[in-house]
């Protein structure tokens, strides 16, 4: 059995509000630099995992009180925790980044992934392909949909975000290995032919609307073999993903060549399958804006954002210590408007608290 079939798996055994102002992230045009010019009081240039970032002074406060987490882990620099851009206070906006008291991380691979304003008929989209990956390779509802609900009752903040962390880590490396599959076609024919792959690819919310019309009628070679799913079938579940593709992007992917046919009239040429048609998505109120697919890479503007390389690339350390410090993540403290996975921001434009930390306090996490 190859080794991709063998790690989905082993992978898929693993244990398994408040609102603010929608903001839009800037492209990934360079350094991230201050200088005093550009960052006007009461704002101040700061340094945070060995690189400059202008925001509030009293943000930077709670910036302080992360680093000091992470450095007793070794881990106050940047590369150590591959991060790559931070952005802090945008001029002009009216959102907590207009206010320097907000900060997003390496933006082009953490993406907003569902729950943006103005993108209610795009999230029923979004939420049948997150659901679709996560049952398909993990055998379990995808938590995407459900960003912002409330927390257990009697699990603190920190547990919950450590929780929550670990369930969309795994859905960020279930969607690089779907979309693997969907361009390895032997590799997905393998997949299928496994006990939990044959279980999950007819399930009513992945593929069985599609493997249906193959067992209704089946061919003599079917009937002989009455678990084999053919080439032909196998496709049609590429043309699938390929259309969750073009859902989460808004472009065309990767060439896809499809499997042989037994009945195919000339061997050995190369046949490649078609995406769906791209459509901008439609916003609620295109007077308020268009909207934004989460894994729209805007031509070069955001290298490194697609789904073949998943969704989460931020550090379980770097998001604990930053919620310790008292910061909000985005990916589940915003309410309703929960998902903005590279976002981090603070209400609380109180300085002086950084007195109130003790080192001794922090726990890391197991």
């Amino acid at each position: 059995m190859p080794l991709l079939i063998l790690a989905l798996i082993l992978y898929s055994s693993v244990a398994q509000a408040n609102v603010r102002f929608p903001h839009q992230t800037p492209p990934v045009t360079g350094p991230s630099k201050a200088s005093p010019s550009e960052c006007p009081p009461p704002l101040s240039v700061t340094i945070f995992l060995r690189k400059q970032i202008c925001v509030h002074i009293c943000f930077a406060e709670k910036l302080a009180v992360a680093n000091k987490l992470l450095e007793q882990q070794g881990l106050a620099d940047a590369s150590t925790l591959g991060v790559q851009r931070l952005t802090g206070f945008r001029y002009g906006q009216t959102s907590l980044h207009g206010h320097g008291m907000a900060i997003d991380i390496d933006a082009a691979t953490n993406p907003y992934l569902i729950h943006e304003g103005n993108e209610t008929r795009l999230d029923e989209e979004l939420a049948v392909v997150y659901e679709r990956i996560a049952q398909f390779l993990l055998g379990r509802p995808s938590v995407v949909p459900h960003l912002g609900a409330e927390r257990h009752i009697k699990e603190t903040h920190r547990a919950s975000a450590a929780r929550l962390y670990d369930v969309l880590a795994q859905e960020s490396v279930a969607m690089q290995h779907y979309f693997v599959l969907m361009k390895e076609g032997p590799q997905l024919w393998e997949y299928v032919h496994t006990p939990l792959g044959s279980h999950r690819v007819r399930l009513p919310s992945t593929f069985l609307s599609l493997l249906s019309k193959e067992e209704e009628n089946p061919s003599q070679e079917r009937k002989a073999a009455a678990t084999s799913i053919s080439n032909l079938t196998i496709d049609q579940i590429r043309l699938r993903m390929m259309s969750d593709w073009v859902t989460l992007t808004g472009q065309e992917g990767p060439s896809i060549l499809a499997l042989p046919r037994a009945n195919a009239g000339v061997t050995g040429e190369n046949v490649y399958l078609y995406y769906p048609q791209v459509a901008p998505p439609a916003s609620d109120n295109p007077a308020k804006g268009e909207a934004d697919r989460p894994f729209d890479s805007k031509g070069k503007a955001y290298p490194g954002r697609s789904p073949l390389n998943g969704f989460l690339t931020l550090r379980k350390e770097l998001v604990l210590a930053l919620i310790d410090s008292g910061l909000r993540w985005g990916a589940l403290d915003l309410g309703h408007t929960s998902g903005d996975l590279m976002h981090f921001d603070s209400r609380d434009a109180t300085c002086g608290r950084i007195s109130t930390w003790k080192p001794f306090d922090y726990v890391p996490f197991s």
